[in-house]
C-alpha cells in the first residue's frame, strides 16, 4: 500500500520537468536521516545510469568514477540548499566546480533552434554525468531551476520541488521536516525562557 510521502512523490512526478526530475534523483541517491547509500558500489551507479538510459550496457564503471559522481551529486546538494536561502557547504561546491572542470561539454544545435550541452569525453561515465550539466541548462532556461531544493533540516537535506507559487518552501514537506524544526525551535525558545526565569 502506498505512503503518504509515496503518493506525494508521485504528484510530483506528474509535474516536475524530467530535466529537473534527473537532478533531483540522482541527489537523492542517498537518504541522510535513513543512513541509506544507494551508490555503495560502481554497479549501483553503473545501474542508476542504465536505468536512465544514460549509459551504454558495455561501459565499465570504475571506484573512480563513483568517487567522481559522488563529488557532483553532493556541490549540487549545496547549489539547491543556496536556493533554498540557507548556507550551503562551501567545500562541496568547490569540489564540484573542480570536478567540472574535469567534465568537457561542448555546444550542439539539433534540428530545432535550441542547442545542447553533450559531452565531449571519451569516457562513457563521464559522459553519461556530463547529461547532468545539460539538465541544469534546460532547466535554467524553462525557469525552474530555482525551484529544486535541498530540505533546510540538516539531518534530512533531501532535494525537492518547490510547488509553492512564491517559491518559499523550506522543507521537503511541512508535516515531516517543517514540523519537527519548528517543535524544535519551539522547545529551545520554551527551555531558553525557563532558564532566563531561573
Amino acid at each position: 500500500m502506498a505512503t503518504q510521502a509515496d503518493l506525494a512523490f508521485q504528484r510530483e512526478d506528474e509535474v516536475i520537468p524530467p530535466a529537473l526530475r534527473l537532478i533531483r534523483d540522482f541527489v537523492n541517491t542517498v537518504e541522510y536521516q535513513l543512513d541509506d547509500e544507494r551508490l555503495r558500489e560502481p554497479e549501483d551507479l553503473g545501474r542508476w545510469l542504465l536505468d536512465r538510459r544514460l549509459l551504454d550496457p558495455t561501459a565499465t564503471v570504475t571506484p573512480e568514477h563513483l568517487e567522481f559522481a559522488k563529488t557532483l551529486r553532493e556541490g549540487l546538494r549545496g547549489v539547491l540548499e543556496l536556493h533554498a536561502g540557507h548556507a550551503a557547504d562551501e567545500s562541496a561546491i568547490r569540489r564540484l566546480n573542480e570536478a567540472l572542470a574535469e567534465l568537457p561539454v561542448r555546444v550542439s544545435f539539433g534540428e530545432t533552434e535550441s542547442f545542447g550541452l553533450v559531452p565531449a569525453s571519451a569516457d562513457p561515465v563521464r559522459s553519461a554525468l556530463a547529461g547532468m550539466l545539460d539538465a541544469v541548462r534546460q532547466s535554467s532556461e524553462d525557469g525552474t531551476w530555482p525551484r529544486l531544493k535541498a530540505c533546510a533540516r540538516d539531518s534530512c537535506r533531501w532535494a525537492y520541488f518547490d510547488h509553492s507559487r512564491n517559491r518559499s518552501s523550506r522543507w521537503c514537506s511541512m508535516a515531516g521536516c517543517g514540523n519537527a524544526v519548528k517543535m524544535q525551535k519551539a522547545y529551545a525558545a520554551r527551555k531558553g525562557r525557563g532558564g532566563a526565569a531561573g
